[in-house]
């Protein structure tokens, strides 16, 4: 079996479905790639089907049935209402009417947080204090529709979620590519929230359409000289506070993050699935056409390189991303898969993370760090190795008090290393890391190290307790840490400890 057939048969069973590629016989998707070009090798996760539409189906006491699109945009309008929406399907045909900000009277915890702007949209939810049934409801939003708006960022986004505390439960998401690639415009992001303590139950999203699409950050980024940019996100939480996700499931094949949080004081992830698409590098030198022929088979961003080969990018930006002025946030029972950065989380106040998963990183899989602002916990967290890092604790505050507890599992069947291939970078100051063994079968050797204490990044009066077999390397800013491992330790620093664990410990 040669490597492209083992990339495309790979299966993971993280979402009870199949992760397919493209096999060699079928079509370019016209909405994702020049048709022009073979059908590009990904490792992507193909999105469920459209719900069943029942013909008898279930009006909670208290709820005030409606059937129409429109009806829906009336109700979203406003405040303090509970509301089925009839199962079916809706293709969302006209656009709401931009806002300026900031509304008169608002009312408190709403999005009305920038002062003067505008927002461009397909749905404004102004209303609050509303449950919103949508179990067997589809909302679609064509690409068509979405070019109407303009490509402003934080200005132009599909959804609007401006007023506070409401619930939307069991609906299904859907970008439909109904024109081809690269001739469509989307918007920013699929939802921003805007307003305080929403909650999105029991939700699938299904997030297309971006350009350029299939180079990761090769073109586009940095500069206007690479070609259009036309990023599109899943969901950005901006100047919202208490935002939930549960039970919620994100299909995502857009150049673009999944969920981004600016300017935001707490939000609770809990029992998701995120996953996102990953494309081998060589692939890349299959097209005819495209960003990678018009740049000379050369990647643009930061600085002008051949596209490396042997590697595998991401086709998707970061899972979970914070920017600025971002403060606790917890993540519990969460898989997130095929992005790029899985879990990038540099901010404030208390950042928790449990029983979450990471597969397939497309760049690597844990950032997280606070400073002297609050506390990191990672508890049971997991990742494997398949491509990139586990850890990149390189950027943002250095870690200080934290602890970080991940369980290292084996690739998928079929996944070779890359040049890229470790356990990553540690580094803090009065921290502990834990790493367990979750492996199925051997790492190889080559790419089965940590490395402690980066550039300029320390390693400093912490523990690392390494229950796997992975060689770890000291350097010499790594002092006065008690290192247990079960593996190698290759000392390169300053007072440091060494203790050999035993296998049966």
């Amino acid at each position: 079996m040669n490597r492209s057939s083992q990339l495309i048969l790979v299966v993971l069973l993280t979402f009870g479905l199949e992760g397919r590629g493209w096999s060699q016989d079928s079509r370019p998707d016209p909405g994702l790639q020049h048709p022009e070009n073979p059908p590009m090798e990904v490792i992507v996760r193909e999105a469920p089907p459209l719900p069943k539409i029942p013909k008898d189906f279930e009006i909670r006491p208290g709820y005030t049935l409606i059937d129409s699109l429109e009806q829906f945009r009336q109700a979203i309008k406003r405040d303090n209402q509970k509301i089925r929406v009839k199962p079916g399907v809706y293709r969302a045909k006209t656009v709401d009417p931009p806002i300026k900000l900031p509304l008169d009277n608002p009312a408190p915890g709403t999005g009305r947080y920038r002062g003067k702007g505008m927002q461009e949209h397909i749905f404004a939810v102004n209303g609050s204090n509303n449950f919103f049934d949508l179990r067997g409801v589809v909302f679609e939003t064509p690409v068509s529709l979405q070019g109407k708006l303009s490509r402003r960022p934080h200005v132009s986004d599909s959804w609007h979620i401006n007023g506070a505390n409401n619930v939307f439960i069991g609906g299904f998401f859907q970008n439909v590519l109904d024109q081809p690639y690269p001739e469509f415009q989307v918007t920013n992001n699929e939802f921003e929230v805007c307003g305080d303590r929403n909650r999105f139950y029991d939700c699938t999203f299904v997030i297309r359409g971006s350009v350029p699409y299939g180079y990761s950050d090769f073109y586009g980024k940095g500069g206007p000289n690479f070609g259009r940019l036309n990023k599109h996100c899943f969901m950005s939480i901006d100047h919202a506070n208490g935002t939930e996700l549960v039970r919620c499931r994100v299909f995502q094949q857009s150049f673009g993050h999944c969920v981004h949080f600016h300017t935001v004081d707490g939000v609770l992830i809990k029992d998701c699935a995120f996953t996102g698409a990953l494309r081998p590098t060589n692939d890349i030198f299959k097209e005819k056409v495209g960003r990678a022929v018009d740049y000379d088979y050369k990647m643009m961003y930061r600085k002008e390189q051949p596209i490396p080969r042997d590697l595998m990018i991401p086709l998707v930006e970061d899972g979970i991303r914070s920017y600025d002025n971002v403060r606790n946030i917890t993540v519990i029972n969460t898989t997130v898969e095929r992005m790029r950065g899985a879990v990038q989380l540099l901010c404030g106040g208390d950042v928790i993370l449990k029983n979450v998963t990471v597969r397939e990183a497309g760049d690597f899989s844990f950032d997280v760090s606070v400073g002297n602002g609050g506390k990191v916990l990672l508890e049971n967290c997991r990742s494997d190795l398949a491509y990139n890092p586990v850890f990149n604790l390189m950027r943002g505050e250095l870690p200080k008090n934290a602890r970080y507890e991940v369980a290292i599992m084996s690739p998928p069947e079929g996944a070779r290393p890359t040049p890229r291939t470790s356990l990553g970078i540690i580094s803090g100051e009065r921290c502990e890391f834990v790493l367990k063994d979750e492996t199925s079968r051997p790492i190889p050797a080559d790419v089965n190290f940590l490395t402690c204490g980066g550039h300029r990044r320390p390693l400093v009066d912490s523990v690392v307790e390494n229950q796997t077999s992975a060689r770890l390397i000291l350097n010499d800013n790594v002092r006065n840490c008690t290192i247990r491992s079960l593996g190698p330790v290759e000392d390169n620093g300053k007072d440091n400890r060494i203790l050999t664990l035993n296998s049966k410990d």
